[in-house]
């Protein structure tokens, strides 16, 4: 019931209430759907490792950035209600997290987004066709540039700007391959393929220029593990300059000069920042100070929760993709299996050795063999007690993946995590679902292969901490430097 839940809650934050429950809506459906979540999720504690996971620790720091935000600019009346605005996102990652234990599990969770995403298409592009420009799936703006009136689809909810949408749809094609078969064309064809172009169509109509630079710089990650850096290189520019040609953009330039609102948003936030250092202007009152929102998520984060904010946000960040980038590589030298190797205590090797059913056992310590087999039989025997008083965790958790599978699920999410990243890199969308349902599923990858002996352990709390408070610094840097090379562009 936990995972049914999941589904729901995030099938409900996506296509919003009203679309789902309609009248019912207005008895706060999605807050029982989440209470309910809690509940059935609670006999998943004990094995999540949750208290082990950093990204647990960075989102308890988010909510006290929260609290402290409005606290700090004497809105304290007002801070309970911005913290229970951020909370249902961050919930998310727990529900992945606690009721996500197989592959299959996380299929479900992709079909569940690419099932909002397909409706929202629908609904879209079916308004286009009946010129009916005041759809909610349709956001209709005056282009000074063209002056025409350009057409855009967006979805509902916190998906509702067009570029926002675009985001999803970009970060979500690669997940569309966990459904991928080796030699099985017409399955991969009409079950990821056709999906992956419906996506792409999409994207075409929200018009999205950081959506169409985020789909590029996933090509050019993805491609260059077959290809080659300089082949995929050129396959983006390619792409690009097809998407030029056909008019994504909608007919607006892709230039510095078409970007200077935002960069003046990028310029605001870094001032908000200098007056505000530590703990912001308050959560989501970036608009309150400059006409347009910052199109930067770390710009927004920053400025919205000070330096504070910004670590703990980078915090949950950076874990999140040295996990999907260490269980997503396949090229450890001979040096690094070896110390690997050393660092294993005669029971682990015996486990490693069971659960691959291919790996030799080495018994080279005072342990003798005999002993470690022991050790591995009893541990057999807890597993076994385990799965009859839980059959649920006997049928689904049992059935472990191959060791090139489960890495091939994890650079997907890489793949995925850089297109949700490049396009936030013109967004703000720092707090949005989407990030912690992806995070939630490099954890649940993970913890797949940390069972399966495959990858190190998780960062040390400690040393995750250092890398985010030099991270944070770094990027407010690479902002400040991208501000003034634009300023002497002008003259």
């Amino acid at each position: 019931m936990g995972l049914f839940f999941t589904l729901l809650y995030i099938l409900t934050a996506y296509l919003a209430p009203d679309t789902l429950f309609g009248a019912l809506a207005e008895y706060r459906v999605q807050l029982i759907i989440a209470i309910l979540g809690i509940i059935f999720s609670i006999p998943s504690l004990q094995q999540s490792n949750l208290t082990r996971t950093p990204q647990t620790f960075a989102l308890i720091g988010m909510w006290v950035a929260v609290f402290m935000s409005y606290l700090f600019n004497g809105l304290t009346r007002y801070a309970p209600e911005a913290m229970l605005d951020f909370l249902p996102s961050t919930f998310a990652f727990f529900f992945v997290v606690l009721n996500c234990k197989t592959k299959r599990h996380l299929q479900m969770v992709i079909l569940v987004l690419l099932g909002a995403s397909l409706f929202t298409i629908y609904m879209g592009y079916t308004a286009i066709l009946a010129r009916h420009f005041n759809s909610p799936y349709l956001y209709s703006g005056h282009d000074a540039a063209t002056s025409e009136t350009l057409s855009r689809l967006r979805g509902l909810s916190f998906i509702n700007d067009p570029n926002d949408f675009a985001q999803l749809l970009v970060s979500l094609i690669p997940c569309l391959f966990f459904f991928w078969a080796s030699k099985r064309g017409p399955q991969n064809f009409i079950f990821v393929l056709v999906p992956a172009g419906i996506l792409l169509f999409g994207m075409f109509l929200t018009h999205s220029r950081g959506g169409m630079v985020a789909f590029l710089a996933v090509v050019l990650v993805s491609a260059r593990r077959k290809i080659g850096t300089i082949p995929s290189a050129i396959t983006a520019g390619v792409l690009f300059a097809i998407a030029t040609v056909i008019g994504w953009s909608g007919g607006r330039d892709i230039s510095i000069e078409q970007g200077a609102d935002r960069m003046e948003a990028w310029a605001t936030g870094l001032q908000l920042l200098k007056s505000h250092p530590i703990f912001g202007v308050g959560f989501l009152r970036f608009t309150e100070y400059y006409m347009i929102t910052a199109h930067n998520t770390i710009v927004v984060c920053a400025a919205e929760l000070g330096m504070f904010g910004l670590f703990f946000w980078v915090m949950f960040l950076i874990p999140t993709i040295r996990d999907a980038v260490v269980a997503g590589r396949t090229d450890k030298s001979k040096e690094q299996l070896a110390e690997e190797e050393e660092e294993k205590t005669p029971f682990e090797r015996a486990l490693a050795a069971r659960a691959t059913q291919t790996a030799p056992m080495h018994f080279e310590s005072a342990t003798s063999a005999p002993e470690a087999i022991n050790a591995a039989l009893v541990s057999d025997a807890r597993g076994n007690v385990a799965a009859m008083a839980n059959p649920y965790f006997m049928n689904e958790e049992a059935k472990e993946l191959p060791e090139a599978e489960l890495r091939r699920l994890a650079r997907l999410m890489t793949f995925s995590l850089t297109g949700f990243l490049v396009a936030g890199w013109f967004l703000s969308r720092a707090y949005v679902m989407t990030l912690f349902i992806y995070g939630g599923m490099v954890q649940v990858l993970y913890r797949m292969a940390l069972d399966q002996g495959l990858v190190p352990e998780r960062m040390k709390l400690p040393r995750v901490m250092r890398f985010s408070a030099i991270t944070a610094v770094i990027l407010i840097a690479v902002v400040y430097v991208m501000l003034r090379i634009q300023n002497l562009m002008r003259f």
